[in-house]
């Protein structure tokens, strides 16, 4: 009997998820859209670029779509489900509210996954795409020759800055090494003028090398015409790309950005723990709306789908304007970063806890 209860409950989840999903990416779609079809008549932008564009940007509109439509699909079923005495016949039947919520969990925790995995491996790739296309084919903006302080950690371990680089000659200017042992204590800076690439490895010109026995020693600089470094095997197209902004980087590549700008001391790095925080709290989310989705679904016996989808709007409402709220607190520095990150998923969890102590009154 539990067996068919969860199928029937899982299976009654899956259609109003997926018109929640559409319907949410439409809403959300429209201001990219007319921001689109302004470039096409305004601009004379052909119909290819800017769909290109379009299609590359819709991946960060749809994660936020995911927990949205977990909502929406609990509020529309279990209001439905209560309206027809379902509800009713299951306590009846003995089964009480937490049994009712197993396919509930194990629906959100599906879209919780796959909600993360998409926000990993999709996401991050289209927003750069994006980025690239509404900078070099919309706004026509020109790659300039050179690209100004460059930024890289080198095969090497040692953190790079450069004043200037130029790809097509190979050849950057006022380069800055750093090397730091595993506690973040540095242990060699090595500057050059110039650094100029021979196709196998860097040759430095004018460069002066610092050794530091301590936290506390003072460096012994020796000066060397030139010196070459083949343990750096990036070339000069790695250290000319662009820094990536934190939502074109996987958790991965956001997490060794982090501690690789920590070690060497460069930036302040709250912004982006905040950012990477937020890599996991929004999928999670799903749990947390189906949760509350199903809770006041079944406390409803009158809901039907323009008070489902109207609650949730509420509901959704509340939420992004908690997370925003949060977020530009975290970036402040005013509370740490993961509860910048997770602070609307704890309201809602108390929120939740309340619905589900009502219910169970």
């Amino acid at each position: 009997m539990f067996r068919i209860l969860d199928k029937y409950i899982f299976s009654q989840l899956i259609p109003p998820f997926f018109f929640g999903f559409f319907l949410f990416v439409t809403i959300i779609a429209i201001d990219p859209i007319m921001q689109a079809m302004q470039n096409v008549v305004n601009e004379n932008i052909s119909y290819e670029v800017v769909w290109r564009w379009f299609y590359n940007r819709l991946p960060q509109d749809m994660i936020y779509t995911f927990p949205m439509s977990v909502l929406l699909a609990n509020l529309l079923v279990f209001g439905r489900m209560s309206k027809d005495s379902e509800t009713t016949a299951m306590r009846a039947g003995g089964i009480n509210f937490f049994r009712i919520m197993v396919p509930v969990l194990a629906f959100a925790a599906l879209v919780t996954i796959v909600s993360f995995f998409f926000n990993e491996k999709i996401v991050p790739q289209a927003n750069e795409n994006a980025r690239k296309i509404r900078r070099n084919e919309i706004n026509r903006i020109i790659e300039p020759e050179t690209t100004e302080n460059s930024i890289l950690r080198t095969s090497d371990g040692a953190f790079a800055y450069a004043r200037r680089v130029n790809e097509k000659k190979g050849k950057m200017e006022q380069l800055l090494l750093e090397y730091y042992d595993q506690s973040g204590v540095l242990k060699k800076r090595i500057s050059a003028s110039f650094a100029n690439f021979n196709g196998q490895s860097w040759v430095l010109e004018n460069v002066v090398e610092q050794s530091y026995n301590g936290p506390q020693a003072l460096a012994s600089p020796t000066a060397i015409a030139q010196l070459e470094m083949p343990q750096i095997k990036e070339k000069p197209s790695d250290f000319a790309r662009q820094t990536k902004r934190t939502n074109e980087m996987s958790y991965k590549e956001l997490k060794e950005r982090i501690e690789s700008y920590e070690r060497s001391q460069f930036m302040d790095t709250t912004e982006m723990r905040v950012g990477l925080a937020m890599k996991t709290s929004l999928p999670f989310a799903a749990l947390f709306f189906a949760v509350i989705g199903a809770s006041y679904g079944l406390t409803n016996s009158r809901g039907g789908a323009f008070i489902g989808f109207g609650v949730s709007i509420g509901v959704i409402f509340f939420y992004y304007v908690l997370m925003s709220l949060f977020s530009a607190l975290g970036n402040s520095g005013h509370i740490p970063p993961i509860l910048a990150a997770w602070g609307q998923n704890i309201v809602f969890a108390v929120l939740g806890f309340f619905i589900i102590k009502r219910i169970n009154e």
